[in-house]
């Protein structure tokens, strides 16, 4: 049973607001936007709805989404509409950021420090990045980038996410979900896509500068076979000079495995199930295009009142 709670932060005073919302959709994305609600909801004269006012929204016991209003419109029948974030909306912040040698944690721990954002569980990333500068930059992008260097330079996957108030990061590969999406279950339509347009390299040349020498350090990995029936679609990046050749070679080698194949993108109506959102993993399952693997929930939008839901998904 969903339950959608209201509370008036300047008067302290909490409202069930459930019987008044006509429309709710909870959003979420895995990379860069904080998760969402959108109610409308029939004006009452004894529920005040301001800005910063938190929204909670709860299937029986289960916390789904606590978030605070950014947004408030009302017209002239009488229906308000209401947007609240949860609280990654404040890495929507930017700023100044030098790291040495820390994990992707570890700087997420830092700068929901000191922007005073609550934190649950914070898997340990395991890589130690060598240096990150970051200027005038979100907070966001900062956090996201050292996640991105960590799957590049390790293989694994991490998500970052607000746990009902609490920000979080999580491996991907133990969240996947004991679900299944496809023929015969939930599924109500699909939409499957493929392309080597973005994100599809299968050359990638690695450079860094050699102090020593004042020349510039080479690596390049490719991949004749795909370059016979692609052409050349290479990735160019700059290496950190603290990097050694074996850390090179293990990076090239990584973003060849991660890139040199086409990028697959499914899109998914169902059946409502609350336990699906962005950065987790689940079973899709459908036989007439040959589908059967695991794919990770890019972006997830649930009709709380419908009881159906929008995937994006990728290829884990």
């Amino acid at each position: 049973m969903i339950s959608i709670l209201y509370q008036n932060v300047k008067t302290g005073v909490a409202f069930d607001v459930s019987s008044l919302v006509t429309a709710a959709k909870w959003s979420t994305k895995r990379t860069g936007s904080p998760a969402s609600v959108e109610l409308t909801v029939i004006a009452n004269d004894s529920v005040a709805w301001d800005h910063g006012g938190i929204v909670a929204v709860k299937d029986g016991n289960t916390g789904i989404f606590y978030g605070y209003v950014f947004k408030l419109s009302r017209t002239e029948s009488g229906e308000i509409t209401v947007t609240a974030y949860d609280q990654t909306r404040y890495l929507k912040n930017k700023n100044t950021y030098v790291f040495e040698g820390k994990r992707a944690d570890q700087i997420a721990a830092k700068i929901a420090a000191d922007f005073q954002i609550k934190t649950g569980a914070l898997a340990n990333t395991g890589y130690v990045i060598p240096s990150m500068v970051e200027d005038n930059q979100t907070l966001f992008d900062i956090i996201l980038k050292a996640l991105d260097m960590t799957l590049v330079n390790t293989g694994k996957m991490f998500y970052l996410w607000d746990d009902f108030g609490s920000l979080r990061i999580s491996d991907v590969a133990d969240s996947k979900l004991d679900l299944f999406i496809g023929d015969s279950s939930l599924a109500t339509g699909y939409t499957f896509s493929s392309d080597i347009d973005s994100d599809t390299y299968n050359k990638i040349k690695l450079v860094k500068d050699n102090k020593e020498t004042g020349k510039r350090d080479m690596y390049i990995f490719q991949d004749s076979n795909s370059m016979k029936f692609w052409g050349i679609l290479q990735n160019f990046e700059k290496v950190d000079e603290n990097l050694n050749e074996a850390q090179i070679k293990e990076r090239g080698n990584m973003m060849i495995e991660l890139y040199n194949r086409p990028k697959r993108s499914f899109e998914v109506s169902a059946l409502s199930d609350l336990s699906v959102r962005a950065g987790r993993a689940l079973f899709i399952g459908i036989a007439e295009i040959g589908v059967k693997q695991f794919f990770i929930v890019d972006e997830a939008s649930h009709d709380l009142i419908k009881q159906t839901m929008s995937l994006k998904l990728k290829v884990v």
